[in-house]
């Protein structure tokens, strides 16, 4: 019987540590330690003090005295056990109140974001704000990051997105020759000249003009061997503006239409920064485990592992 006790003793406190992790969980799981404790200490000792009575008395040889010895021991066991019950039932109940309340606290986030992306929605009706791309409309907001436990990792891509401005694009999206062995096609050199108008113009944190450059490329080349690229430095420019929802609007649309493309690890990197900003930390995890799993030999292969280990150094 002893044996059993202490193994559902040992089950209980193996359980108390796999709850949450936060300061009120551990209050609680300290409070409910402490009640296995005094169970254990109290009651287990006040039960054996009586088989050692039961003991003595069946040395002694009186039939009454050990039937009501035994009785006392056979209470004291289904008090314990009741004690056991009451427990469990407590730990379940935790259990069902942590996961209620973190599922409030992310529809809070998810209202909060929603209110944010209105205010900004009005705020900019008197500003020209640039078009996504003519399949779909804008959707920009700057987006104020409510999880400052990330805020330094925020920092890291604000600094790699100036170093960009200084020295191109390609510090943050990677590096891609284009157009260096063209035929001299009148259309093709037409195409070349619009894109690498559109990129000076990026490179020298001209976004806006950039977008509407990149926009008017996307529709008048819809088959051009740079539509991807250029799309990709839509996304971009509008991650550089802070419309951080559409630039991952945009980055979505590129994984969906063209998951074979070469700038696949480009794309799913800028695609986590945006996750980033707009603190869906679980998604930018996902994505840059993607980037680690299927091509570790992509240029940025050490920044994205640099990242996701920052990320999870986290405790949200």
């Amino acid at each position: 019987m002893k044996r059993i006790l202490w193994a559902g003793l040992l089950v209980l406190s193996f359980n108390t540590h796999a709850f949450f992790e936060d300061e009120d969980a551990r209050e609680k799981i300290n409070d409910l330690q402490n009640q296995l404790n005094s169970l254990k200490s109290d009651q287990l000792r006040s039960l054996e003090d009586k088989v050692t009575d039961l003991q003595q008395v069946l040395q002694g040889g009186s039939l009454q005295q050990f039937n009501s010895k035994i009785n006392e021991i056979l209470d004291d066991i289904a008090k314990i056990r009741g004690d056991v019950e009451v427990l469990q039932f407590n730990f379940e109940s935790f259990e069902d109140r942590q996961k209620i309340n973190y599922q409030d606290i992310e529809n809070r986030f998810s209202r909060i974001e929603e209110e944010l992306e209105s205010l900004k929605n009005n705020s900019q009706k008197k500003e020209e704000i640039p078009k996504e791309t003519t399949e779909s409309n804008q959707a920009g907001e700057v987006q104020e990051n409510p999880v400052t436990s990330i805020e330094s990792i925020q920092g890291d891509i604000a600094q790699e997105l100036e170093s960009a401005e200084q020295q191109g694009v390609d510090g943050i999206d990677g590096n891609v020759e284009t157009g260096k062995d063209l035929p001299p096609l009148i259309d093709e050199e037409q195409e070349l000249n619009m894109f690498n108008d559109a990129e000076g113009l990026m490179r020298s944190t001209k976004y806006k003009e950039a977008f509407e450059l990149f926009d008017r490329f996307v529709t008048t080349y819809p088959k051009s061997q740079r539509l991807v690229e250029a799309k990709k430095n839509i996304g971009y420019i509008q991650f550089a503006l802070k419309n951080y929802k559409a630039s991952l609007n945009t980055y979505d649309k590129l994984i969906a239409n063209y998951p074979s493309h070469d700038l696949m690890p480009e794309i799913l990197y800028g695609k986590a920064n945006t996750e980033i900003q707009l603190t869906r930390i679980t998604k930018a995890k996902q994505t840059l485990r993607r980037i680690i799993k299927e091509y570790p030999n992509a240029s940025n292969i050490k920044s994205a592992k640099k990242r996701l280990k920052a990320l999870e150094s986290i405790k949200l």
